[in-house]
């Protein structure tokens, strides 16, 4: 390993990324691909000499194999865990002793993904590089840039890049700390797709349900609507769920909304057809008692709430041999007058 001449200080070794596209963000693996391509410059003392005594000749390439490299790693890499510098690669040698190394490649690691507020969701991924084997105290990371370069990057049809920053830290690991080389993305999905495509389509669908209630009884128009947008909204379901984020660790508010919306499409559907059957139902057939104290406790409750100052009309009760006797239950009406009186007999006035 090259050292400095001139002090103790640790070996400094430079990395930059230069981002070319996102390649992948798999929610329900918890991935992040890129494509991108990194500089890792340092000085080797030992690669020094005067372009004068061999022809003015300024710099070389050599094979990586042919000189000392720094093993730096990308944490956190789901694929084989190796040195970032492939040795097959090749070295630009200046002559005092500048050496670059520009490997280039797909990096994929594990980021955790919150869809929680899909479609308009945002997430954080750090690519995390350190060197494997040498400490703090002998090889020191730095990155001279303090935001990810996008000089030639490529715009990605789902996800923004909001701000790529970079940061070193020093971590403690075992008996010396280690330098590391953070590169930061801030990302935010493009929502306008998923709006235009999904999320207005379940509006609507929503909103056409309440006309289940306005079409007439006669006909059968009424059911067969109502049928009709609980398949739609049923089949447009299971074409739209690839297009949901998956995730085992939770479930986006989006996807709870569909579900809920589904569940009520349903409760519309039963309560037209019990509707529809009483509406169909023969006069002849008495109303349950249970149904008939129903609708008169609703109009007294509603005569008092519209006239409370009107209201002296009150069910009165009369204990008759150990009986309860209904002297008269009333509603009123705008005008305040009684409409309804039943007695005891369950005959009407």
């Amino acid at each position: 390993m090259p050292r400095n001449l001139t002090s103790l200080d640790p070996f400094q070794v430079g990395i930059e990324l230069f981002l070319m596209s996102i390649d992948e963000i798999n929610e329900l693996r918890q991935t992040m691909a890129i494509m991108a391509f990194l500089e890792i410059a340092w000085t080797d003392h030992f690669l020094v000499w005067e372009p004068l005594e061999y022809s003015y000749l300024s710099s070389i390439n050599v094979k990586v194999k042919d000189i000392w490299t720094p093993d730096i790693v990308l944490e956190s890499k789901l694929d084989k865990q190796t040195d970032l510098i492939d040795e097959d690669g090749n070295a630009i040698i200046s002559s005092d002793g500048r050496v670059i190394i520009w490997p280039y490649g797909r990096y994929t690691l594990s980021c955790k993904i919150f869809i929680g507020q899909f479609p308009f969701d945002k997430q954080t991924c750090d690519f995390d590089f350190l060197s494997w084997t040498n400490p703090s105290p002998k090889l020191a990371l730095r990155s001279a840039s303090t935001e990810i370069i996008q000089t030639y990057y490529n715009e990605n049809g789902e996800w923004t890049l909001k701000r790529g920053h970079v940061k070193c830290e020093l971590r403690p690991f075992g008996d010396y700390p280690e330098d590391h080389v953070i590169f930061t993305f801030d990302l935010q999905r493009k929502s306008l797709l998923v709006v235009m495509n999904i999320m207005l389509s379940i509006i609507l669908i929503s909103f056409l349900n309440t006309f289940c209630f306005i079409l007439p009884s006669d006909g059968g128009e009424r059911i067969t609507f109502c049928i009709s947008l609980f398949l739609t909204l049923a089949v447009f379901m299971t074409i739209v769920n690839g297009s949901l984020p998956e995730s085992s660790d939770e479930v986006s508010k989006f996807g709870v909304y569909f579900g809920l919306q589904l569940i009520g499409c349903g409760l519309t559907t039963i309560a037209t057809v019990v509707s529809l059957y009483y509406y169909h139902e023969s006069n002849n057939t008495p109303v349950r008692s249970s149904v008939q104290l129903f609708v008169m406790a609703m109009c007294v409750s509603k005569g008092y709430r519209i006239h409370p100052h009107n209201a002296h009309n009150k069910v009165n009760a009369n204990k008759n041999d150990g009986h309860t006797k209904i002297v008269s239950i009333a509603s009123i009406d705008d005008s305040g007058a009684s409409i309804a009186s039943i007695d005891d007999s369950g005959k009407r006035d």
